[in-house]
């Protein structure tokens, strides 16, 4: 019989759902334990601090982002717009049924950080979300750059501009997503996205 989480395991899953849900400056160390019925020795035990959980709580968003909506767009088995059309799909199902509404888990977090340029703990964090950003426009061109290749998205814009500006795109409909507590603003942005992304 295989045995059930640890107590590193459980902390970092109440962790995420607490930083997701609450706010990551709204949650306390006292709270996870709390929800998680971990002792403070235990997590002092697996993290040296609250911010050193949060990184690992980034790690956690990010594995699951690359399982699933990244997975989508890379996969460059299948036509881009094909690609475009599952990640799109993807991040809807993320957000109706494990986010619940709740945006952007790396637009949340970036937007609770500190803009203090004094603040090391803030830079931490801004390096990682910086890196997650980056790489998802780095895949987003690449899809569009293959789709300018077969002939199904535009050409007359550098195709990392128009990455950058369907990330943009896509943030702020997350955004809007968690503010309405309604899919609505994402399931009507992403169609007009890929509409303006193909060639008449």
């Amino acid at each position: 019989m295989s045995s059930g989480p640890g107590s590193r395991e459980k902390i970092l899953f109440c962790a995420r759902d607490l930083f997701y849900f609450a706010g990551y400056q709204s949650t306390s160390v006292d709270d996870i334990l709390r929800v998680c019925g971990v002792a403070k020795s235990n997590f002092y035990y697996h993290f040296r601090t609250k911010d050193d959980l949060a990184l690992a709580v980034l790690d956690l968003h990010i594995a699951e982002f690359e399982r699933g909506a990244i997975v989508a767009l890379t996969n460059t088995g299948i036509d881009p717009e094909d690609r475009l059309e599952q990640f799109c799909k993807a991040l809807v199902e993320a957000q109706l049924e494990l986010q619940q509404l709740g945006g952007c888990p790396f637009g949340n977090f970036a937007a609770a950080l500190s803009i203090r340029k004094d603040d090391g703990r803030t830079e931490r964090f801004r390096e990682v979300l910086c890196n997650v950003f980056q790489q998802l426009q780095v895949n987003l061109a690449a899809c569009l750059s293959d789709g300018v290749g077969t002939g199904v998205f535009r050409n007359d814009i550098p195709v990392d501009e128009l990455a950058a500006t369907v990330l943009a795109a896509i943030e702020g409909s997350m955004l809007l997503t968690r503010t309405h507590r309604s899919a609505a603003p994402l399931t009507r942005c992403l169609p007009v996205l890929q509409l303006l992304l193909r060639v008449d």
